[in-house]
C-alpha cells in the first residue's frame, strides 16, 4: 500500500511561493519595459501640465524609457483620473492628481470614481501657491479692493477659473465666505482662454495657480491681486499674499501627487517612488522649478505622506462644503 507523504503539501507551497518571488523579481527587473503615461487633468500650459512635463523628461532619463504625458482635460481633472482608475495595474498609467480630485469625492454626493479606493499614492511631486489676477481694465489692485467692489455691486465681478472644482474655483469659494461677498464664477478649461478674456475685460479677476500666471505676469499683461501661503512667493515677491491683506483662512495652496492604480505592486510603487525622489533630488530641476513658481517637497517623500495629504484635504473640503458646486459636464 503506497502512502502520500504528509510533507507534500508543504513542499509544493514553499515551491510555490519560490517561483512566485522568482516572478516578481524577474517582473521587477523588467520594468519598465515599456512607455510609461502620465496622465493628466489640465490642458496643456494649466499648473497640472507644466510639472508634469518636467518630472517626465527627468524620470525618461532615471528609468531609461519614454514617459509621455497625456492630456485629458475636463471636469476639473477627473474625467483623467477616472480613466486612469480604469486602467490596467502594471504601472505604465499612471495619474498626476490635485487637490480637485480630492474635493470632487468630498464634495459630490455620487461621485463616478474614489480616489481614496481607486488609486493609490506614490509620492507629492509639488506645490505651487495660487494667485489672483486682474485684467488693466478691472480697476482691481488688491483683495480688499475686490472684497468692497463686490460688497457693493453683488455678483457683478466675474471670476474666472480652471473649471467647477479646480484650485481656483475652491479658492474663489473660500475667499467669498471668508470675505462675505459674492462673485460670479466663471468656468474655463482651458487656461490660455480665462487669462485672453481677462486681458480682453470679459472677466475681471482669474483665481489659478502662480505657475500658470507667471508668463502674463512676467509680460506685464495682466496684475496680481494676491497670493495664497504665509509667505510671499519666491518666483513673484512683490506679490502681498491674502494673509498680509486681513485674510487668514484661505486653503489656496495648490499640490500635485503621482498616483497609480490601485492594484500595483508593491514593488513597483516603490521603484516609482524612488525614482520621483531621485530626480526631485536634482538641484538644477529644483532651481528650474522654483523660478516657474513650484514649491518641491523636502525630507521624506513618501507615499504614506502623500496619503496622509490626500486625507486631510477631504476632511477640509467636506466641512467647507459650498452652494455653488455643481459638477461639469462631460467633454
Amino acid at each position: 500500500m503506497q502512502f502520500d507523504d504528509p510533507r507534500a503539501p508543504a513542499t509544493q507551497l514553499a515551491s510555490n511561493v519560490v517561483s512566485l518571488r522568482s516572478y516578481s523579481s524577474r517582473a521587477l527587473d523588467a520594468y519598465p519595459s515599456q512607455r510609461i503615461t502620465l496622465v493628466v487633468g489640465g490642458s496643456p500650459g494649466a499648473g497640472v501640465d507644466i510639472i508634469a512635463r518636467h518630472i517626465a523628461m527627468e524620470l525618461e532619463h532615471e528609468l531609461a524609457t519614454k514617459v509621455q504625458v497625456e492630456n485629458r482635460p475636463g471636469d476639473s481633472g477627473n474625467i483623467a483620473a477616472e480613466h486612469v482608475a480604469r486602467c490596467r495595474p502594471d504601472g505604465y498609467t499612471l495619474f498626476v492628481s490635485a487637490r480637485p480630485n480630492v474635493a470632487y469625492g468630498a464634495l459630490q454626493a455620487n461621485p463616478r470614481y474614489d480616489l481614496r479606493r481607486e488609486l493609490q499614492p506614490i509620492g507629492l511631486m509639488a506645490s505651487a501657491p495660487s494667485v489672483v489676477i486682474a485684467g488693466k481694465d478691472a480697476m482691481i489692485t488688491s483683495a480688499r479692493e475686490l472684497a468692497t467692489r463686490a460688497k457693493d455691486y453683488p455678483m457683478s465681478i466675474r471670476c474666472a477659473s480652471g473649471g467647477v472644482g479646480s484650485t481656483g474655483h475652491l479658492l474663489c469659494e473660500e475667499f467669498q465666505q471668508e470675505a462675505n461677498v459674492e462673485l460670479m464664477h466663471v468656468p474655463y478649461i482651458y487656461a490660455d482662454q480665462a487669462f485672453s478674456h481677462a486681458i480682453g475685460g470679459y472677466v475681471d479677476t482669474v483665481f489659478i495657480t502662480l505657475s500658470a500666471a507667471l508668463p502674463y505676469l512676467r509680460a506685464d499683461a495682466v496684475q496680481a491681486i494676491a497670493v495664497s501661503g504665509q509667505e510671499r512667493a519666491p518666483s513673484a515677491p512683490t506679490i502681498p499674499t491674502f494673509h498680509e491683506q486681513g485674510y487668514v483662512d484661505l486653503r489656496g495652496n495648490a499640490w500635485y501627487g503621482l498616483m497609480a492604480p490601485i492594484a500595483t505592486r508593491p514593488e513597483i510603487a516603490q521603484r516609482l517612488n524612488t525614482s520621483l525622489n531621485r530626480v526631485l533630488s536634482r538641484r538644477q530641476l529644483r532651481e528650474q522649478l522654483h523660478g516657474l513658481g513650484y514649491i518641491l517637497p523636502s525630507g521624506l517623500n513618501s507615499a504614506d505622506a502623500l496619503r496622509q495629504l490626500i486625507e486631510e484635504e477631504a476632511v477640509h473640503w467636506a466641512e467647507v462644503g459650498t452652494d455653488h458646486w455643481s459638477p461639469a459636464p462631460r467633454h
